[in-house]
């Protein structure tokens, strides 16, 4: 079954009994934002300028190579071009948006079948919905590459090393692989994420893109404690 980026992100993220994310639900919108911005780099369709390209120097820009055949990818697109990283990231990554791109993912999955929507009540009383595992097969490939580039098995592949990546920046390895030494799958994480594993323009916009979800994160996190 073909994933995105941002899909195999979100099934690692998600509890696989209890449907719940292993990280908060705000550092999960602005992580799925975050790989859908990689994926859009991935794939050609964008890339930081280098003020050579016609764009302005440190922001994102739309290249013209390549255009997402998923209506909500190209909107993503469409709402990088010209923005620094970190103010892109910020957009996409909270508010209604964020929870669109969420949703449309949940949605997406479980309409192939690969999780469940279920409607459950916390404390008996306030309606929830929870995303478990109804197809464990597609989530289950992707673990087995990951851990084989982790635990040096395999050589990390570009689509792979930006998903290590991704799952570096948010901590969420040892969350993955409880049982795996954690202290290496770090080492090794941080191995593959500084290795010259694309090309230097796209490991760039990937980078930049982890600093921009980090520092987004922190912010509103920040905030949120100032705010309580």
């Amino acid at each position: 079954m073909d994933l995105s980026l941002a899909e195999e992100y979100l099934l690692l993220a998600l509890d696989d009994t209890s449907g719940k994310p292993l990280l908060s639900s705000q550092y999960l919108q602005f992580a799925l934002a975050g790989a859908s911005v990689a994926d859009l780099t991935l794939h050609g369709a964008l890339e930081v300028s280098d003020g050579a390209d016609g764009g302005r120097k440190g922001r994102f820009h739309v290249t013209g190579r390549a255009t997402p055949s998923d209506p909500l990818q190209r909107e993503v697109l469409d709402l990088m071009h010209d923005r620094k990283p970190k103010d892109a990231i910020r957009k996409v990554g909270q508010g209604s948006f964020a929870r669109r791109l969420r949703d449309s993912l949940q949605q997406g999955l479980a309409a192939r079948g690969v999780l469940r929507e279920e409607q459950v009540k916390i404390l008996g009383l306030f309606p929830s919905t929870t995303w478990t595992a109804h197809d464990p097969a597609p989530e289950a490939a992707v673990r087995k590459r990951v851990l084989a580039a982790l635990t040096g098995r395999a050589d990390a592949d570009e689509r792979t090393a930006a998903l290590v990546s991704l799952l570096l920046a948010t901590d969420l390895t040892r969350k993955i692989y409880p049982d795996q030494d954690r202290r290496a799958l770090k080492r090794r994480a941080k191995e593959i994420a500084e290795s010259e594993w694309a090309g230097a323009a796209v490991k760039r916009a990937i980078d930049d893109v982890n600093a921009a979800m980090i520092a987004a994160t922190v912010a509103a996190t920040g905030a949120a404690t100032a705010g309580s």
